[in-house]
């Protein structure tokens, strides 16, 4: 699939290596031409030097037969018109970053003005991640799916708990509705099986229902029923401003600690409900002064990663229960011990796995039926909600008689609006939604879950057919 991508930033090169590596033709205009010669040494794409909002630089790049137009700058108005331009030329769908927040509040209006078929805000989304952290206090990470129905989240087991030494086998059999898809251990991530033992500091991504979720979390050393009263919020960053109506709904007591004058006032005139404060959230001797270990949560959103890094490992050692830290650069928890960083949130990946789902659904005319994606261990593993359709060869035998690749986990079944924790006795029908989750390889569609070319498959699905008659 032609896809032209305007903006050679952080994210825009990434998705050139990602959409690439997935066999789209990629085209990517930047104005900076050896932002464009670095890129095109490592990858197999097509570079265009000059303004997305140039007319002729978008003919160069030929996006007049392009199927998906990504605009990605710094800049949202140079997104704005540079998708319109697009559009105007025969662009067929166009995605724009934009991060003022009155572009996403004003959505539909800029959608039918500018020709846009999706407008992303990645403070918005990141906000929301956050969110869905401090919904679920054990957990380290959540994904949601099915129109938040099926909840994934990653819970690191404590080293006095329960669930240390117990196999897989043993878990299902205390804790019936969950399934246990991924474990991390340092830095190895693992399909668990049957017999595969959980040690201490394990991170676990389970589905689960919402009371097994409670239960599961028990076992492994944490009390997901004990909600956040208090947080302290560390940087009055444009994500604060999508964060604090959220925390007040949820009747959560917030303070902010922002160093911009105007910005601190700003916050104050608009959440009165919000304790703001100017200064330096990064002091430790101020952050004492300030009580911050008289806090449940702690949230690191100043525009510094190692700022945001040191804030989150200061909670930890005050005592606070929770923290979370946003982080541009993921590469750097390489660098430091991640033991006491609870939830790292990171609003490149957030909006890059938005852009990709998208991408993913206008695939082939979205005959692949995918309706949600998520990177779950950066590029390692992948979680994909399809919806079953009748012609799927996953849909000719149960579960148990399926060639599945080794890297694949089939964590749940959605099935007139009821969650199914599957087996191998069970079996996909169509209009099934599913979730996948795969480990180190691209599942492009629900099909692709299967080992191609296997004879003794085929001699099983014979075997299953006589057996129906």
């Amino acid at each position: 699939m032609e896809i032209v991508i305007v903006g050679g930033g952080e994210l825009g090169r990434e998705l050139s290596r990602d959409l690439n590596d997935e066999g789209h033709e990629i085209t990517l205009i930047d104005n900076r031409p050896e932002i464009i010669d670095q890129l095109i040494e490592e990858v197999d794409i097509k570079g265009v030097v000059g303004s997305g909002t140039s007319i002729d630089i978008q003919r160069e790049a030929d996006v007049d037969r392009c199927r998906i137009f990504i605009a990605v700058t710094q800049s949202d108005e140079i997104n704005l018109i540079s998708s319109n331009i697009a559009k105007i030329l025969g662009a067929e769908y166009c995605i724009v970053r934009a991060r003022k927040e009155d572009y996403a509040l004003q959505e539909p209006f800029m959608k039918k003005t500018f020709g846009l078929n999706a407008l992303i805000n990645q403070d918005r989304e990141t906000a929301q991640h956050i969110t869905n952290v401090v919904d679920f206090p054990a957990a380290n990470y959540v994904e949601m799916f099915n129109h938040k129905k099926i909840h994934l989240v990653r819970i690191k087991a404590a080293s006095f708990a329960e669930i240390v030494g117990m196999t897989m086998q043993q878990i299902r059999q205390q804790v019936p509705n969950v399934v246990v898809c991924v474990l991390t251990r340092a830095y190895e991530t693992i399909i668990p099986r049957g017999d595969t033992v959980v040690l201490a500091e394990d991170e676990l991504d389970v589905i689960a229902s919402d009371r097994s979720l409670d239960q599961f979390a028990k076992l492994a050393g944490h009390n997901n029923e004990l909600r956040f009263k208090s947080a302290l919020v560390v940087g009055g960053s444009r994500v604060a401003n999508y964060l604090l109506p959220a925390f007040h709904a949820r009747g959560i007591r917030t303070k902010v600690i922002e160093q911009n004058e105007e910005r601190a006032i700003a916050l104050a005139s608009r959440f009165t409900s919000v304790e703001v404060i100017l200064g330096d959230g990064t002091d430790q001797d101020f952050l004492r002064e300030h009580r911050i270990g008289n806090h449940d949560l702690v949230i690191a959103l100043t525009d510094n990663d190692e700022e945001n890094l040191m804030v989150s490992l200061f909670a930890y050692h005050e005592g606070v229960r929770k923290n979370v830290t946003k982080i541009n650069q993921p590469q750097l928890t390489e660098l430091i011990d991640l033991d006491h960083l609870d939830a790292l949130i990171s609003p490149r990946l957030t909006i890059s796995d938005s852009i990709i789902r998208r991408v993913r659904t206008l695939s082939t005319n979205n005959r692949n039926h995918l309706v949600n994606y998520a990177r779950l261990n950066s590029d390692q593993t992948e979680a994909l909600e399809f919806i079953v359709v009748a012609s799927d060869e996953v849909t000719r035998a149960p579960i148990k008689d399926l060639p599945i690749k080794d890297s694949v986990v089939i964590g749940a079944i959605i099935r007139d609006g009821e969650m199914i924790f599957p087996t191998g006795d069970d079996y996909f029908v169509a209009e099934d939604h599913v979730l996948i989750i795969s480990v180190g390889e691209k599942m492009l569609t629900l099909d692709h879950i299967l080992k191609k070319h296997s004879p003794s498959f085929y001699q099983r699905l014979l075997n299953w057919g006589r057996e129906q008659e």
